[in-house]
């Protein structure tokens, strides 16, 4: 039986390696605009939990801080990715969504 661990770094690979295709393909902050509500808070989320895996790895400070954000604006479908998006519009959603977390909680330095 696998781990937790070993599920959350499967996880993590899955939407790294699924997340390079879209970013090959052009996907736009523009286009993921248009998905349903249920899609957009879906993906954010997905992200989100990346992000906080990986900070979890690294800080715990970090990974806090970035759980503290998620549940201040998880119920609201995520409203501050979401306005960052329409100002940047042409950048990948990933990008976009790392963007409002750094802002939010620090860079993903480690050391």
């Amino acid at each position: 039986m696998l781990s937790r661990k070993a599920l959350a770094i499967a996880s993590l690979s899955t939407i790294v390696c699924s997340g390079a295709a879209v970013a090959d393909d052009g996907f736009k902050s523009s286009k993921f605009l248009t998905y349903p509500a249920d899609s957009q808070k879906s993906y954010i989320n997905t992200s989100v939990l990346m992000a906080t895996l990986i900070a979890a790895q690294n800080s715990k400070d970090h990974a806090t801080c970035i759980g503290n954000w998620s549940g201040q604006y998880v119920s609201e479908g995520y409203q501050p990715v979401i306005e960052a998006m329409q100002k940047f519009p042409d950048h990948p959603p990933t990008g976009v969504i790392l963007a409002v977390l750094q802002k939010a909680c620090g860079p993903f330095t480690y050391k």
